[in-house]
């Protein structure tokens, strides 16, 4: 069953970040992506009355055993022997993800996609990627890419809904989407999470 969860956090992030950071040492970029404050959080805009307070965005889980520093190197020499291996693009789309370097990630997504544009998990986590790095607009696109691709996608249903709420503060948009799952997936994990907040908009 698919599990809803936060931002990623694993022990091992430490030891990832400071390997990526090591690999890029001469590098002019940042070391580490930016950090995301959810619009709920902000202070300075203070969330509506009807703001889910229980849900988190929907991450795609991870198989945190491929983030070995040895499957890293292999997979940076893969793409140096093919650029568009997908797996290979992905795998390191995710280790970044996971060690929150957005933007790096968002490259890695992105070239994965361009290989295989029907790889529905690699445009979820690029989705979450633009909403950590709080650009909603961009993260918006990649569901609707998605939903025409499978309208009733529950996972980019779900997402959807929140960003329309939380980030555009569309109710009414949220209402429509969230509808739209529980209708299609009445039984799926996501809808039960929405099914509460749908009496309150």
């Amino acid at each position: 069953m698919n599990k809803i969860v936060k931002a990623p956090a694993l022990p091992s992030l430490f030891i990832l970040a400071a390997f990526f950071a090591g690999c890029n040492q001469n590098s002019s970029s940042p070391s580490s992506g930016p950090s995301y404050t959810p619009p709920a959080a902000q202070q300075a805009v203070p969330p509506p009355a009807q703001q889910p307070q229980s849900l988190s965005l929907y991450i795609v889980p991870f198989d945190q055993g491929k983030f070995s520093m040895e499957q890293i190197q292999a997979d940076k020499k893969k793409i140096e022997q093919d650029p568009n291996d997908v797996r290979a693009l992905i795998s390191l789309a995710d280790a970044n993800f996971m060690i929150q370097r957005f933007e790096k990630s968002q490259d890695y997504y992105e070239r994965a996609l361009k290989s295989d544009p029907k790889n529905i998990n690699a445009r979820l986590s690029l989705s979450n990627c633009y909403i950590f790095m709080q650009k909603p607009d961009e993260a918006l696109h990649q569901l609707d890419e998605i939903l025409s691709m499978q309208k009733d996608n529950p996972e980019a249903l779900y997402n959807k809904g929140l960003i329309l709420l939380q980030s555009k503060r569309d109710p009414g948009g949220a209402k429509q989407v969230w509808t739209q799952l529980v209708s299609a997936h009445a039984d799926h994990e996501l809808a039960k999470q929405v099914k509460g907040e749908l009496g309150r908009l």
